[in-house]
């Protein structure tokens, strides 16, 4: 050490050197970044899912036209064609900030902590029973997509309010 420094700035009590206090301080830095990332929760897309129910809130149930393909479906097939849309449409409305979180989740996984990206991994699996995703086999990927692509169905929307339309379609 330089005679710059004077001996209660080197050492401390107990004669440790500054050197040890600042690796403390390092340590400690770290762990505060580290613990930031820890408390990575599913609860930090709440804003994004706040904004999307604002979205659905404004937007009025509107089936395709009668002459539209979906009628053709059996009610069933429409039901989980409904569910499946309304997953999509959320999914299209909070990608952004899910892709970020699941971004810090890997990372988090990287440093040796999986638990947050099993758990996001769990929170984006689809809610439709098997007996429904084999409906939606039956319907075609193509005309999933057609209909994701129509503006009924391309912005969040009520999945209620769309099955309460349907079921008083009386078909």
């Amino acid at each position: 050490m330089s005679s710059r420094h004077s001996p209660a700035i080197d050492k401390a009590p107990g004669s440790r050197s500054l050197s040890f206090y600042r690796r403390l301080a390092l340590l400690f830095a770290l762990l505060a970044t580290s613990s930031s990332t820890l408390a990575l929760s599913l609860h930090d897309l709440d804003p994004e899912f706040e904004r999307c129910e604002a979205i659905k809130s404004q937007h009025s149930a509107t089936l395709p036209a009668k002459s539209d393909p979906f009628w053709s479906l059996e009610k069933e097939q429409q039901t989980t064609v409904l569910i499946y849309l309304h997953e999509k449409s959320m999914e299209r409305c909070t990608s952004a900030e899910v892709d970020a979180l699941a971004l810090k989740a890997f990372h988090q996984a990287v440093e040796g902590d999986s638990s947050f990206l099993d758990t996001l991994i769990k929170a984006r699996a689809t809610t439709l029973t098997p007996s429904q995703q084999t409906q939606l086999q039956q319907v075609g990927q193509a005309e999933l997509e057609r209909l994701a692509g129509m503006k009924e169905f391309a912005l969040p929307f009520s999945l209620t309010d769309y099955l309460n339309q349907l079921r008083n379609t009386g078909l």
